[in-house]
């Protein structure tokens, strides 16, 4: 079972990236395209032109018309699909890794305030209760700059609220997939079903209603700029310096806030063909800050010894010697500037939570310390194996 659980994960994160890039690439050219567009200077091909753009890739040339149809076209595409699938192969993960594992991965190891169930229910509500608010924000006010100033601040609420309950890397991975909801229920509700109602009136042979257009286009828009800010969050799974410290959500807003910057200095040049410098050197102001907040150290986890039994007591110290020169708040080790995976072994509570991982790393397959750099001895290995097998670890390679 656990061989099958671990193809199921590959399966799902190679699904989601291959979808996420699918649509994230439609989203970029599209959005390229619809703000590249200038009013034609000459004779158009399709009646009720508003704008056209030329371009050359892969040696060839090409030439796109923008039209209002007066009769149905057969040939329309719709381009939803990698939307949906994105979204369902992120939920997968989410209930695969976070929920499946809610005790090692979801929530803080050796932080009992919370419970499995607890931390589940918290992440749903993460997931799916932002969209109401956003879509009724959306419906209650026209001004983006009300709902992108709105959103940033719900962003920045919920990272500080999530880091409270959730081990870092699942809250950074949160942030990100309550937007990424959000852009795919954007999709799903909104942009398509306007989409099929402006199709509906072509093969009518009516003419197309803006309105219908105004809501997809603005939703398509609001996406764009989200896009930036859902992958950095995304990515820091595997960047534990940004997660790692006790202001990491103050990265997060930040970081993502110059993903945001950036996105709109690139769509004021796209459309005016004016670099507007000021918009650039904002979004690199707020990665620098946002860089410089990541170099605070972090608080260290501190272990009342006197609690522990004498078992407990050599176990314990045999990992702090052996493996939180790597795995703690503030690492020791030359080279290493955070936790690796976020994973931080300073408590017991922190060792029991990860027993499965440092029985199939350090015990059954000796790869940590990776070449033996800090030189745990064979009898260290069977004290420590001994130990997390009782209190239930197993290998989680078999």
């Amino acid at each position: 079972m656990d061989f099958l659980m671990e193809w199921l994960g590959y399966i799902g994160r190679y699904g989601h990236i291959l979808a996420a890039i699918t649509w994230i690439g439609t989203s970029f050219y599209f959005n390229w395209l619809d703000l590249s567009e200038r009013p034609p200077k000459g004779e158009t091909f399709k009646p009720n032109v508003e704008g056209e753009v030329h371009e050359m890739h892969g040696g060839s040339f090409y030439y796109h018309e923008r039209f209002w149809p007066t009769q149905d076209n057969p040939r329309t595409l719709a381009h939803g699909g990698p939307a949906q699938l994105t979204f369902l192969t992120g939920f997968f993960l989410i209930v695969h890794i976070y929920w499946l594992g809610a005790d090692v991965y979801l929530l803080n190891p050796g932080d009992g305030r919370f419970g499995p169930a607890d931390a589940i229910g918290i992440s749903a509500m993460v997931l799916f209760l932002p969209y109401l608010f956003y879509d009724a924000l959306c419906k209650s006010t026209k001004d983006d700059r009300i709902v992108f100033g709105v959103m940033a601040v719900l962003v920045a609420v919920i990272a500080y609220l999530v880091l409270q309950v959730f081990s870092a890397r699942a809250a950074f991975v949160h942030v990100g997939a309550f937007l990424g909801t959000i852009m795919a229920a954007n999709v799903q509700w909104v942009i398509i079903p306007n989409h099929i109602k402006m199709r509906g009136q072509v093969k009518k042979s009516e003419p197309v209603d803006l309105t219908f257009h105004k809501l997809a286009k603005r939703r398509s828009q609001h996406n764009n700029y989200m896009t930036l800010p859902v992958i950095f969050s995304m990515l820091s799974v595997h960047f534990p310096l940004a997660s790692s410290n006790d202001w990491a959500w103050v990265t997060l807003v930040l970081v993502m806030g110059s993903g945001f910057v950036l996105r709109h200095y690139r769509n004021i040049y796209l459309a005016t063909d004016v670099k507007n410098r000021g918009m650039f050197a904002l979004a690199m102001v707020l990665l620098a800050v946002g860089i410089a907040v990541s170099s605070i150290p972090a608080t260290s986890d501190v272990q009342d010894i006197t609690e522990l039994s004498t078992e407990e007591l050599e176990v314990f110290n045999i990992v702090q010697t052996r493996c939180s020169s790597c795995h703690a708040a503030q690492p020791t080790q030359d080279g290493i500037e955070a936790p690796p995976a976020g994973v931080k072994l300073e408590t017991l509570a922190q060792i029991t939570a990860y027993r499965d991982k440092i029985f199939t790393q350090a015990i059954a397959s000796n790869i940590m310390p990776p070449g033996n750099l800090t030189e745990m001895t064979n009898g260290e290995r069977a004290a420590l194996g001994a130990w997390l097998k009782s209190i239930g670890a197993q290998d989680i390679s078999e």
